[in-house]
């Protein structure tokens, strides 16, 4: 009986353990911003593109200063950590 809560209580401290290390992982939460940077970019591509059929130079100066601003935070994160 004493063994199994025994058993039970490690069992418990290295699951939360994990997730506590999964959680403070500095590269998940690169691999998430990068994730994010590649969804936001391609959204920002397709806008871009209406934007030159549209001939809006407007929006496709403000898209581009984006795309722009994305394309070198991702740089940076490759650079450093890649």
């Amino acid at each position: 009986m004493v063994t199994g809560i025994i058993s039970a209580i490690v069992a418990l401290l290295g699951i939360a353990s994990t997730l506590i290390a999964w959680n403070l992982n500095p590269k998940r939460r690169l691999y998430a911003e990068l994730d994010s940077i590649f969804k936001q970019l391609d959204k920002l591509y397709k806008e871009r593109d209406d934007a030159l059929t549209n001939h809006d130079n407007d929006k496709l100066t403000i898209v581009n200063a984006d795309i722009i601003k994305l394309c070198q935070r991702k740089a940076y994160i490759l650079q450093q950590y890649g």
